[in-house]
């Protein structure tokens, strides 16, 4: 939802729906791409940093993904919506170690963590007894924040389409 608030102030308008539906994946997928460095067993590093949404927004904007209309706002759409995730992990209770994102690579590979807890944990551990309970009051906590800034970009939005073929 962050990902999609962030890109859409920012992203022009496709002309289509097709557009909106290829530009809307692609928006949610960068904003979930940080994650993948769970594949990896790097989370919360390198993947989450102002360096990664550099290099991934250079190539978006070189590429020219469908997220806006020229290559600098594909840069800064892409640059946002990536580093949205990192920011919203430094709001995070994070339990695993190292505490905090890796923010600032390439410049330093320390964490940092904002020490404000907007949102809660996520537990992997799902042998857990509480693994469901932790994990449902956490993304219940992320949607009751996230979903009324994500619905009042998506009314502006909308009051921009006008005549494009989306608002038909």
């Amino acid at each position: 939802m962050a990902a999609l608030a962030v890109g859409w102030s920012v992203s022009g308008l496709p002309a289509n729906r097709s557009g909106l539906l290829r530009q809307t994946a692609m928006l949610v997928a960068i904003g979930i791409a940080p994650d993948l460095d769970l594949l990896i067993g790097r989370h919360s590093m390198e993947t989450h940093s102002v360096g990664a949404a550099v290099i991934v927004a250079s190539i978006a904007a070189w590429q020219r993904w469908p997220v806006a209309s020229s290559r600098l706002m594909i840069w800064v759409a892409v640059a946002l919506v990536w580093m949205s995730h990192p920011l919203l992990d430094a709001l995070g209770s994070d339990t695993s170690v190292p505490i905090g994102v890796m923010a600032f690579w390439p410049l330093s590979d320390a964490n940092v963590q904002t020490g404000w807890e907007v949102f809660g944990p996520i537990s992997r551990r799902y042998w857990r007894d509480d693994f469901l309970a932790i994990n449902l009051r956490s993304v219940s906590t992320e949607i009751l924040i996230l979903a009324p800034i994500l619905a009042v970009v998506r009314a502006v939005r909308l009051r921009k389409v006008g005549d494009c073929e989306i608002g038909k």
